[in-house]
């Protein structure tokens, strides 16, 4: 007989029991044994005799494995031993990191050499057969229905060439959460933190239907950099029951591998829902707030446990830990959240894992937390219950004297902060309503002049609505805080910036007045604020308000709050530009906190900050991998995107230009505008996405089609309407102006920014787009002969560049100069600076063969005006090969037409004509094809052609 036939039958319960006894330590088995009831102690002696085999193998210490226990119809093959170098399909064993009653989980790494990665391998150590083959299937359908950040990813899974069953999961270098904790020294408000971060995930599967229903600290790891992770759902459930089939494990598993952090129900062998997850995770923060666990046990037998989580109450935290800081933090709110999800019964708990976290959010954030201490009424009912015959009856009507005076007191005390605060929310909707209708009504036909009404424009109803708020929501002052926020961000979004730092300000002044300088909701206010003063560019206001709001934080030691979220957020949109790599910091920071509140829109924006800061950083590989997911994430939550997704298009777009990889680009780029297109998006954000294809077309070597694209922008830029929203109309006009230039219609674009307010810009407001269009004007003034006047201009743009080292682009600046000392016959000269330019940036002296296409074009330039002809044509022949090599012509024709020019010239220059006249042939040919009939550099090329046929 087969070792495992006489337990065939009850393998099932035999095996989830076998799976808790092995989780305890070897000494604790026999008293765990001993506390068996009911049912379960039918099957003592089977768990001791397989327990005793287990203790002769561990004392060989032959890999702490089970002994050799087939099945009847275990597969040839199965029981073979396993240790470090085995392989199992395509993974090798590196060494065991963790165990179970039914498998190891093994450190591996890929052996077939597809990939470098090691995993966390969970397999069977011998063959439980189909027991354990259906664990696993239910685990990997289960990961793979998943994916959270917090969450261990599955990459693999499936049955070795020996029938071994094997799941390859993200493997993660980590302690158990309670561990960390001790270990760092970790304070209460970060711990929190982390506890929301796993909360997050366990809601993500809830979500999706996945109880977990082993939620312990060992399955809880955090990593060095202090992210948690969630592992183990080899007992986790499916509740759709059309996912996954009943079978005897699923039933089974009802029951909690480790008794410490069971829910009632499950001890109660009860179905079970989510609830049971919520109680257990009350537990694990429980220990990891107190430093121990809710239950005290004085025999320490399981039999003893069940009937402790099944009735006793659970000591308020406060009073179990033994830590004096930490019994005073948990004392009040925290004990109120951990009590209430710690309810027995499943129906007063928390709804949802959100619930609970957002009630530690809220004791983060300092606000009012939705679970209240017990009442005094309730809590003297216990006392009597549990001393009902000790108590004489006069001392219980004492008791019930005082304690129905207290809680009639109590609950007064209680209606009249209800009422206060229903009476508040009430009035509050109220007058959002009253104001809403009235503002609004302002467009309806009742008015006096229903015509006038039907045309007043979103501009006009928001002034409108502005102008009232002081007037009658006086009494009001939550509705005024909330509609002057709202309406804020929709000046922002209108790109009104001034309007909206006016009504910031205002939000500011009523969230101090309203809630106290130094409350989250100030805070908040002060970044917002922050962030509009940055994107008007007044940045020291800026600064000072977010080190005052990060001051506050710092103060109170809040991480992971709400206010810290925004400030960080809005840290990285003023470190963007000027101070990218700070802004990656703050970015990365704000999309960690994002991801453990678990809100797609805070996650949204702290995405959007990380992308720009990567593009200043010209890391243009990540800011593509970021906008992507940023699209991604909008794509899956239409809400979020539905007024940014264009322009996220775009910016992937303007990214992948950047990489070269110029197809991909302009798809995204025209796929953004047929989304605003189709959206019905306003005038304004269909002008701006033109404009963003027309800056794409220039300088992709299409100036022609650029200015085709951009002319309906151009005729709102000079309109009335253009007029109220003056910095995108200039920007759109600076555009349309570098398009005439490309394009070879140098006095049409001086014509177009003769006005600009560039020209006189001083170094207090000078931008970058201010730099390009000021350098634009010196090249077509180059380009004209007007070698003077461009000269007094660069002055101009050298004396502001000086200014403003370090706070904005000026490369166009550079560039335009040594145009200028090119056509002044200075070649050499040029060349030295751009060598030097690059030296200063610690680079290479002169670009390699790798560079982008327009750096070499660039370069042969200034050898070819230096004089040296072989380097120049050098130079440009790797750019035309480059181009070639590329496959992107198409985007290039214009650096193809000047480098062919550069080589042509080169080898005029060296005498060859013979060679030079056809190739210049076909540089002119292109310059046709490309450029304006009147086009200086046209006619220059043909000249040279001409001079070179004599």
């Amino acid at each position: 007989m087969k070792p495992l036939a006489p337990f065939a039958a009850q393998w099932s319960a035999i095996s989830a029991l076998l799976d808790e006894a092995l989780n305890l330590p070897a000494p604790q088995r026999e008293a765990w044994l001993a506390g068996l009831s009911g049912e379960q102690a039918t099957h003592g002696e089977a768990l001791r005799g397989l327990l005793a085999r287990q203790a002769e193998i561990e004392t060989d210490d032959f890999l702490e494995a089970l002994p050799r226990l087939d099945p009847p119809s275990a597969a040839p093959g199965q029981g073979l031993g396993l240790g470090p170098g085995s392989e199992v399909g395509a993974y090798r064993l590196i060494e065991a990191i963790g165990q179970g009653g039914m498998g190891l989980v093994w450190l591996a790494e890929r052996a077939d050499g597809l990939m470098q990665r090691q995993v966390a391998l969970k397999l069977p150590r011998v063959a439980w057969g189909d027991a354990f083959a259906e664990r696993l299937a239910r685990e990997r359908e289960i990961l793979a229905s998943l994916a959270h950040p917090h969450i261990a990813r599955l990459y693999d899974a499936g049955v070795d060439a020996h029938g071994r069953p094997f799941l390859a999961m993200e493997y993660v270098q980590g302690e158990a959460i309670d561990a960390y904790c001790c270990h760092h020294a970790l304070p209460l408000r970060e711990r929190v933190a982390l506890l929301l971060q796993v909360m997050a995930a366990v809601a993500h599967a809830h979500a999706r239907l996945v109880v977990h229903r082993d939620l312990k600290p060992n399955n809880i790891l955090v990593t060095p950099e202090g992210q948690a992770s969630l592992l183990d759902f080899g007992i986790a459930k499916l509740l759709d029951g059309e996912l996954t089939q009943a079978t005897a494990l699923t039933e089974q598993s009802g029951r909690a591998l480790t008794l410490d952090y069971a829910s009632p129900e499950q001890i109660r062998g009860e179905p079970l829902g989510t609830a049971s997850d919520i109680y257990s995770m009350a537990v694990v923060a429980y220990e990891v707030l107190a430093d121990v666990r809710p239950y005290r046990l004085k025999r320490g037998s399981a039999a003893e446990l069940e009937e402790v989580i099944a009735g006793a109450e659970v000591p308020l935290a406060s009073s179990a830990s033994t830590d004096p800081a930490l019994r005073k933090q948990l004392r009040g709110d925290l004990d109120a959240i951990l009590n209430h999800a710690l309810k027995k019964s499943a129906a007063e708990r928390y709804p949802t894992m959100e619930a609970f976290a957002q009630d530690l959010r809220r004791w983060l954030d300092g606000e009012p937390v939705l679970a209240r201490p017990d009442r005094f009424a309730y809590r003297a009912a216990k006392f009597i219950g549990r001393h009902r015959l000790p108590v004489a009856a006069g001392a219980a009507v004492a008791v019930a004297l005082v304690a129905g005076a207290s809680v009639a007191l109590w609950q007064a005390h209680e209606a009249r902060l209800q009422a206060q605060r229903a009476q508040a929310e009430a009035a509050t909707a109220q007058a959002v309503q009253g104001f809403l209708e009235g503002v609004f009504l302002a467009s309806s036909a009742d008015q006096t002049d229903p015509k006038k009404a039907r045309d007043m424009t979103a501009r006009e109803l928001l002034d409108r609505g502005v102008d009232r708020i002081d007037v009658e929501l006086t009494h009001a002052p939550l509705a005024r805080e909330r509609l002057l926020d709202v309406l804020a961000s929709i000046y922002g979004n209108m790109v009104l910036t001034d309007k909206e730092i006016e009504l910031r300000r205002k939000v500011l002044a009523q969230s101090r007045s309203l809630h106290g300088a130094t409350s989250g909701e100030a805070v908040i206010a002060m970044a917002k604020l922050s962030h509009a003063l940055t994107l008007n560019d007044k940045r020291p206001e800026a600064l000072s308000l977010l080190k005052e709001a990060a001051t506050v934080l710092d103060g109170r030691q809040e991480q992971g709050t709400r206010a810290r979220f925004e400030v960080d957020v809005m840290q990285a949109a003023f470190e963007r530009r000027s101070n990218p790599r700070q802004g990656l910091v703050y970015a990365d920071r704000a999309i960690d906190y994002a991801r453990s509140f678990g809100t797609n829109d805070d996650l949204a924006n702290a995405l959007q900050m990380k992308a720009d800061s990567a593009h200043s950083l010209h890391d243009y590989a990540l800011a593509s991998e970021v906008y992507a997911e940023l699209i991604r994430l909008c794509e899956a939550h239409p809400p979020l995107g539905a007024g940014g997704l264009a322009v996220m298009y775009e910016s992937l777009g303007d990214a992948q230009t950047e990489l070269g990889h110029y197809a991909e680009a302009e798809r995204n780029i025209r796929k953004g505008i047929e989304r605003d297109e189709k959206r019905g998006a306003s005038e304004v954000t269909v002008h701006m996405g033109h404009a963003f294809l027309s800056i794409f077309l220039r300088r992709t070597g299409r100036p022609h089609e650029s200015i085709d694209v951009i002319t309906g922008a151009l005729r709102w830029a000079r309109s009335p309407a253009g007029e109220s929203q003056q910095s995108l109309a200039h920007a759109i006009r600076v555009h349309h102006a570098m398009a005439l230039l490309a394009f070879g219609r140098a006095k049409d674009a001086l014509q177009e920014s003769d006005d600009d307010v560039a020209l006189k810009v001083d170094a207090k407001s000078v931008t970058a787009l201010d730099f390009g269009l000021l350098a634009m004007r010196a090249r077509a003034l180059i380009q004209l002969g007007h070698l003077a006047e461009a000269h007094e201009l660069l002055d101009h743009a050298r004396s502001l560049r000086n200014d403003m080292v370090g706070k904005v682009p000026t490369a166009s600046i550079d560039q335009a100069e040594r145009a200028w000392l090119v056509a002044n016959g200075q070649g050499a000269e040029a060349l030295a600076d751009a060598k030097a330019k690059r030296v200063a940036e610690k680079l290479a002296p002169e670009p390699g063969p790798d560079a982008p296409v327009s750096e070499l074009v660039e370069w042969a330039g200034y050898e070819l005006a230096a004089g040296h002809f072989e380097r120049a044509r050098s130079q440009a022949d790797r750019a035309l090969e480059s181009i070639a090599r590329g496959g992107q012509v198409n985007y290039q024709r214009d650096k193809e037409a000047r480098a062919t020019l550069i080589v042509g010239r080169a080898l005029l220059g060296n005498g060859q004509v013979k060679d030079a006249v056809p190739v210049l042939e076909r540089a002119v040919a292109m310059y046709s094809a490309l450029f304006d009939p009147a086009s200086p550099e046209l006619a220059e090329a043909a000249r040279i052609l001409a001079q070179s046929r004599r």
